[in-house]
């Protein structure tokens, strides 16, 4: 193959590789844009909840769905860099 051929094959491939990192930073995107509506709708469930046992479970399944949240906001920062 010739030098332009081999040029326009690894443009493709570079391409590609931006295409699906911008395809995962949304795919990210979406999922912390629910998460975070989770979050939230916890918190008003825990401010709005008066039983012992509710409250616990209620905040322990906000801090899982905090810890996931920051776990994703640090993947797109990763997949940002690369």
């Amino acid at each position: 193959m010739k030098a332009p051929k081999l040029i326009k094959l690894v443009k493709q491939y570079i391409s590609a590789d931006k295409k699906k990192q911008s395809d995962d930073i949304k795919c990210f995107k979406d999922i912390l844009k629910k998460l975070k509506k989770k979050e939230n709708s916890l918190k008003d469930k825990l401010k709005k909840e008066s039983d012992k046992k509710s409250r616990l479970t209620l905040e322990k399944q906000l801090s899982v769905i905090h810890a996931q949240r920051k776990k994703g906001i640090e993947a797109i920062k990763k997949a940002k860099n690369q």
